[in-house]
């Protein structure tokens, strides 16, 4: 069996012939989630695409393309602001942490701004501006209707991000199927345990206690540093004495997060997408 053996109460440590792979930062590395692999070409593509799609959706053969183009530029700044801000703001600090009265809440209020904004630039720069219509600004009606504009534009783009979600948790639930074991010698005996096993693990002075799933726990003579060598990406080190499985989050906060019935204490450098899953990829 290729594995990782970590020998406690012996005084040292020692891997096996296969050594982690290091890290790598996700600007840095081609993604299969987007297209070509790139990030930032596939977000230009799809607002290409959907700018170019509605503006020929909604042409009126009365006004020609020109004006149908030069509305969906104008509103598509809105538009794009409310998207990101649901797959980037809302989505993993709400609906990710099953806080849905909150989502549904800051969803509806940032629904009814951008339909304010969305009314403002149709009126100003394109029913004054390039129409020249003298119709009254505040319509009930309108402001709906641009609500419900801007809301068809967050729903596409959430559903390719609860897409991507989709495709990394299978990932990870297939690499969590064939990651290599961990050899932990305790108490004069070796202990093999999958890597999603561990919840966490806890620094005391030059011995580390490893918690599991199941309730038990093992200490083990080796440093954080030697662990975190042994353990695959989704352990990520939240505190000089704490490395979690992020696969096993409770909950987190400013200042805790919450494993199994542990709450442990969150550096302030570590950011929530770090947290939620999204350290590796953004849409």
């Amino acid at each position: 069996m290729n594995s990782t053996r970590i020998y406690a109460n012996e005084g040292f440590s020692m891997t096996g012939k296969e050594e982690k792979n290091q890290t790598l930062d996700s600007d840095s590395v081609r993604s299969p989630y987007y297209l070509f692999g790139s990030r930032p070409l596939s977000h230009i593509i799809f607002w290409l695409v959907y700018y170019i799609s509605f503006s020929l959706i909604w042409a009126r053969p009365d006004q020609g393309y020109f004006a149908s183009f030069y509305l969906e530029f104008i509103l598509l700044p809105v538009r794009m602001a409310a998207a990101y801000g649901m797959i980037y703001i809302l989505m993993p600090r709400y609906l990710l942490q099953r806080q849905y009265g909150m989502f549904l809440i800051s969803y509806g209020g940032m629904l009814v701004v951008a339909g304010v904004l969305q009314s403002l630039f149709d009126y100003y720069f394109y029913e004054t501006l390039l129409i020249g219509a003298e119709n009254p600004f505040w319509h009930v009606s309108e402001l709906f209707r641009s609500s419900l504009l801007v809301n068809t534009t967050v729903l596409v783009v959430a559903s390719i991000k609860m897409f991507h979600y989709y495709l990394r948790a299978m990932d990870q639930a297939q690499n969590a199927l064939f990651e290599k074991p961990i050899e932990i010698k305790s108490d004069r005996r070796t202990h093999i345990l999958r890597p999603d096993d561990i919840s966490h693990i806890e620094s005391m002075g030059n011995y580390i206690t490893y918690y599991l799933t199941d309730g038990s726990k093992l200490v083990a003579y080796s440093s954080m540093k030697m662990a975190s060598e042994s353990l695959p990406d989704s352990f990520i080190r939240i505190h000089r004495s704490y490395i979690i499985n992020r696969n096993h989050i409770r909950s987190f906060g400013a200042d805790t997060i919450t494993i199994a019935n542990f709450d442990l204490p969150r550096s302030k450098d570590i950011p929530d997408a770090l947290l939620a899953g999204n350290q590796h990829q953004h849409p």
